[in-house]
């Protein structure tokens, strides 16, 4: 990231909008392929979106591919998970490289041990509660390289067991569920250096999410720069205004990046999440991502002698 001082915190609510910087497809735990979900950008004005899988890079060619064809501008992404003491600590990754090998070596390893959580889940449900669910069923309904909990949760709404995948992860999916098994996790450290290692910039996804008070989460902010953190989802389609206004400030003190997403997965995942709604219903300002894509460029010629 640049070190001139600039409004990274960009607060002004006047200007153009039409970017929404997280979103999942099927390549992950999405409910739409990378050409559908770029289909739905283009058809609601958006310009830009970031495809932010969560532990593989697998829909950015074909995402890639279909922006060319609308004329929508696709931004390499990914969200990683970090281990954290409490909470949850999401990191995206913008502007990436998806065929940058120590990441997509580090990335088979978080799926291989994603697959043994899983088989592990698999087997809570058959011997503790009794549920006729196999692998393959779940993996049926993911159709892609990566298997989680929505897809359990699907399946456990397809059988009846419960009425809604909220309800699938109140009682069962969720952390301290019945049928709840921990997954690895990359330390903030390592996840930060993948991302900046694939020439990209790292930041901090839906901040609350950390599960500290007001203080806290400003003190793990800083702890997080100070490893590398480029910056932090400031705008985020749960956030309130004032957690929006607060993030802003931030970022403004700090120094550093923000970026807005509406986490869209689709409604069959999260009914509530619609994209390009990053506030309100308000798409992101296209400015952020011009900062992101600068600090990514200035990054790359730095370390990778690349414009």
């Amino acid at each position: 990231m640049s070190a001139n001082k600039q409004n990274f915190g960009v607060a002004d609510t006047a200007l153009p909008r039409s970017i929404d910087l997280h979103t999942h497809t099927t390549a992950s735990d999405g409910q739409f392929t990378p050409t559908a979900l770029i289909d739905q950008a283009a058809g609601i004005g958006l310009t830009a979106i970031a495809v932010t899988d969560h532990d593989t890079v697998a829909g950015i060619a074909e995402a890639v591919v279909a922006g060319a064809r609308v004329g929508l501008d696709v931004v390499a992404g990914i969200e990683l998970s970090a281990e954290v003491e409490k909470g949850q600590c999401h990191l995206l990754g913008y502007c990436i490289d998806p065929a940058n090998v120590p990441l997509r070596t580090r990335l088979q390893d978080v799926v291989d041990m994603r697959n043994s959580r899983n088989a592990r889940i698999v087997e809570k449900m058959r011997t503790e509660l009794g549920f006729d669910i196999s692998l393959t069923e779940v993996e049926s309904e993911a159709g892609g390289d990566i298997v989680a909990r929505p897809h359990f949760a699907r399946v456990l709404v397809n059988k009846g067991y419960v009425t809604t995948m909220q309800e699938a992860f109140d009682i069962y999916l969720g952390k301290g569920g019945k049928a709840y098994v921990d997954r690895f996790r990359l330390s903030p450290e390592e996840a930060i250096g993948l991302v900046h290692g694939a020439g990209g910039v790292c930041i901090l996804a839906h901040p609350n999410n950390l599960k500290l008070d007001e203080l806290e989460t400003e003190a793990a902010i800083k702890r997080l720069v100070g490893v590398g953190l480029d910056g932090i989802e400031a705008r985020y389609n749960r956030h309130t205004s004032a957690d929006n206004a607060r993030y802003l400030s931030l970022a403004t003190r700090l120094n550093i990046l923000t970026s807005g997403g509406s986490d869209y997965h689709g409604i069959l995942v999260k009914q509530d999440v619609l994209l390009g709604h990053v506030e309100g219903q308000l798409p992101a300002p296209t400015i952020l991502l011009e900062h992101i894509k600068a600090a990514a460029q200035s990054r790359r010629a730095r370390y990778f002698n690349q414009a």
